[in-house]
């Protein structure tokens, strides 16, 4: 009997293991789907999916493809991921006319396809425009950067020659080399006098486009073009780097420096260096009080860092789930789904959908389904609604709040 009960115990136990193991795998597998739908590794990798749908059949990109919608580079600045998707739900039924106009078959998306387009929309304003050549000579002169530094055989000796920049078709190889040397910058700069100047807009990228276009190198030298960056190892990098030791994002970090997911909208990658360089004496003051060393950082470093910061806007943060209910009444929602015991039962309970797993579930869902949306919203004569600024964000985060338990409460 105790070896048939010692079997019996050791059987339960090694079903326990083995159910544990499989519900980690599965987590496991959950969590890289969230993940792969969230912060990109790639953000250009949505091209494929934009070419391969057929987006520019309808839309340009910088000026690029067909005109019947809005160019999509221009009209995706500056907004996170469910601002996106309020802008695609917005248009859904003038794309459907034109579609049916011009006899196109309406693609559907994948949530990993929707993520990897809208990541794509939102990252093309990460990339700078020609910089501006006049402006650029300016910048050399009012910044100061002539004192210490000689392009084109003018200007000071102090530093090294600018001319070996002109190799560099982007601000990311600027943006590394002043902040690897920007604390030896700092003290010549006190020693001489001269303030610490500050860059806003375009100026660095102007800055760039003068040292391109003045600078003396050798012709032979390969140029140097712009790192994309991977958001997701940008992501380990500024934990590695020590970012976090001062910053936040979403909360997670330290409280010395902003949290980057706070701050407003950021610009292209010149202006994202331009920020860097500004704040660079406050953080070095600090990291040098904290006793923490300046993480040197290679140019591709640089470039995850950034593209990683750029990111941090995108993934919107938590919305106001009071607000989201007000949203849920009066933009029709009630008139066709459920949550939990209200609402009608025309479309699926919204408490226990897929589709409010993550933005990019939802983003496809509301693509996928609005034609069938908008002919419900006819027969039932009610005006398509529109969703701006961070309206969806709030409908999105009541929603989320109901499944969790207000529920039962109702």
């Amino acid at each position: 009997m105790k070896i048939k009960e010692l079997l019996r115990k050791n059987l339960v136990l090694i079903v326990l293991f083995s159910l544990l193991i499989n519900l980690m795998l599965v987590l496991q597998v959950l969590g890289a789907e969230q993940e792969d739908v969230s912060l990109p590794a790639n953000p250009l990798e949505g091209r494929k999916v934009f070419t391969n749908k057929g987006c520019g059949k309808c839309h340009t990109v910088w000026g690029q493809g067909m005109t019947f919608g809005p160019d999509l580079a221009i009209i995706s600045k500056g907004k996170s991921m469910l601002q996106l998707a309020g802008l695609l739900w917005n248009h859904s039924p003038r794309m459907v006319e034109i579609m049916e106009e011009k006899g196109l078959t309406r693609p559907n998306f994948t949530p990993k396809e929707m993520s990897l387009l809208m990541a794509y929309l939102y990252y093309l304003n990460y990339f700078d425009q020609p910089g501006d050549f006049t402006r650029g000579e300016r910048v050399f002169k009012d910044k100061a950067c002539i004192n210490c530094h000689s392009l084109g055989g003018t200007g000071g000796k102090v530093g090294p020659q600018l001319d070996k920049y002109q190799r560099y078709m982007s601000s990311i190889s600027f943006a590394q080399a002043m902040w690897n040397h920007g604390p030896k910058i700092l003290k010549k700069m006190a020693e001489m006098g001269i303030k610490w100047p500050h860059f806003k807009g375009s100026e660095v990228n102007d800055f760039l486009a003068y040292i391109r276009g003045i600078g003396t190198s050798d012709e032979t030298v390969e140029k140097v073009y712009l790192f994309s960056g991977n958001p997701k190892k940008g992501a380990k990098l500024f934990e590695g780097k020590g970012c976090l030791e001062c910053h936040s994002v979403k909360g997670k970090g330290g409280k010395i420096g902003p949290d980057l997911a706070e701050v407003s909208a950021p610009g292209s990658a010149s202006e994202m260096a331009g920020r860097m360089w500004n704040h660079g004496p406050e953080m070095w003051e600090n990291m040098a009080r904290r006793g923490i060393p300046l993480p040197e950082l290679s140019a591709e470093e640089m470039a995850d860092i950034i593209s990683f910061v750029y990111f941090t806007f995108y993934m919107d943060k938590g919305g106001d789930p009071v607000k989201g209910k007000e949203y849920f009444a009066k933009k029709g929602c009630l008139s066709c789904h459920g949550l939990g015991k209200i609402g009608k039962r025309v479309g699926p309970d919204l408490s226990d959908s897929e589709a409010i797993s993550s933005p990019v579930h939802l983003a496809s869902a509301m693509w996928n389904h609005a034609p069938v949306m908008e002919k419900m919203f006819e027969e039932q004569n009610l005006p398509w609604p529109r969703f701006d600024g961070d309206e969806m964000r709030d409908l999105v985060e009541y929603i989320r709040s109901f499944g969790k338990g207000a529920k039962e409460a109702n």
